[in-house]
């Protein structure tokens, strides 16, 4: 044993990731004319919460770092329980406001999780060196209360806010297919939006068996933005002058809704389209996957569980090569070349159908994606 650290820490933090002045009622300037004379007016411009205070999260943290083999193979390991009270979280308010949401204190949520990672040199001699190292972390997170004498907040129809589920935890309608011209019509559980039920439209799971689809009634989990683990590994390799560098990282388990591929799944004549459109129901092509093509439609209106998607990953964040060499200048001076050249996510592997499954949110609009980036250099030293 080489070196055996225990850590052990306890903390209490404020959030100060927020505007500043939310607890405020503001107002802004307009004009308006009256008479042929222009005026001036102020609006409310934004809601504000006299009962707002700080959010705050109390960590605990247990761990150890462990090195054997004359320091060529490390450990780290952590546990740890965080729990945040008076969350802060824009969330619906009643239209009488004005406003559509208002930042308030909500409630608590605790994360559980437990993080490793190893390091080691799988090869040391005088003209090769390689090295390793990986790390996977789990987090567990749960909304303990909301503090709102409400059993649950929705959350912009799309998210939901639930003691006992996870921040980030989609709520809407469960895909049972498409309408085919074997079935009776009568039978098929008609949704709120598009009450007249055809052949070629989206079906839905009558969650309490009473004929209609609705909001109220028949919206379920539909799954999580939260991972179950993340990871990341990397590996260097020295031979000689030469040096070669790989960085990946990744995700596993966690859920995004694909709100574009959504819109783009729905005629629009003043948007693009999804080419899975040329694959819609018709008559001689009974498709169960994408439904009719019509001038107005409601597939849009609403979540359902077809755009939630598994946008786990595995991306090349980074990989760099490089060479070193010493030429001399004047007065047997040597001067330190080093030639490199590197990439930024060059490869990435997901069966996620947006842009990005990196994707910190929980609504992919179409966000712009990582930029893929090559660089090419030289640096020197005298």
């Amino acid at each position: 044993i080489e070196d055996l650290k225990l850590r052990a820490s306890i903390g209490t933090v404020g959030n100060q990731e927020i505007g500043d002045y939310t607890f405020l009622s503001t107002y802004a300037a307009t004009h308006y004319f009256l008479g042929g004379i222009k005026n001036t007016a102020y609006y409310r411009s934004a809601l504000g919460n006299d009962d707002l205070k700080w959010e705050t999260t109390t960590s605990y943290d247990l761990g150890f770092d462990f090195n054997i083999l004359k320091g060529k193979l490390g450990f780290v390991f952590d546990v740890y329980h965080k729990k945040t009270s008076d969350l802060l979280l824009d969330i619906p308010v009643e239209q009488t406001t004005g406003f559509s949401r208002q930042l308030t204190n909500v409630g608590n949520v605790t994360n559980d999780g437990v993080e490793f990672a190893v390091n080691a040199t799988l090869w040391q001699a005088k003209d090769l060196t390689w090295q390793v190292s990986a790390n996977i972390a789990h987090n567990h997170n749960e909304v303990t209360s909301i503090g709102t004498g409400q059993s649950e907040i929705i959350n912009g129809n799309q998210t939901i806010i639930r003691p006992g589920e996870a921040l980030g935890t989609y709520y809407g309608w469960q895909f049972d297919g498409i309408v085919q011209t074997s079935e009776d019509l009568k039978s098929v559980p008609s949704p709120s939006n598009k009450p007249v039920v055809e052949y070629g439209d989206v079906k839905y799971v009558d969650q309490n068996g009473d004929g209609v689809v609705d909001q109220e009634n028949d919206r379920v989990v539909l799954g999580s933005a939260q991972p179950d683990f993340t990871y990341g590994f990397a590996t260097q390799l020295r031979y000689k002058s030469w040096n070669l560098s790989l960085n990946f990282q990744g995700s596993y388990g966690n859920k995004l809704y694909n709100q574009m591929e959504q819109a783009l799944e729905s005629p629009n004549a003043s948007y693009n389209a999804s080419t899975k459109l040329l694959n819609r129901w018709t008559a001689e092509n009974p498709s169960t996957t994408i439904p009719r093509a019509v001038a107005q439609n409601n597939y849009s209106a609403y979540l359902d569980s077809r755009f939630i998607e598994d946008a786990s990953y595995l991306r090349l964040k980074n990989i760099q090569i490089g060479y070193n060499f010493q030429p001399k200048v004047g007065n047997n001076q040597k001067l330190g070349v080093y030639l490199y050249a590197s990439a930024q996510n060059l490869l990435t592997i997901t069966n996620y159908s947006g842009y990005d499954p990196e994707y910190s949110g929980y609504v992919d609009r179409g966000t712009y994606p990582a930029s893929r980036t090559f660089t090419f250099g030289v640096k020197l030293s005298y």
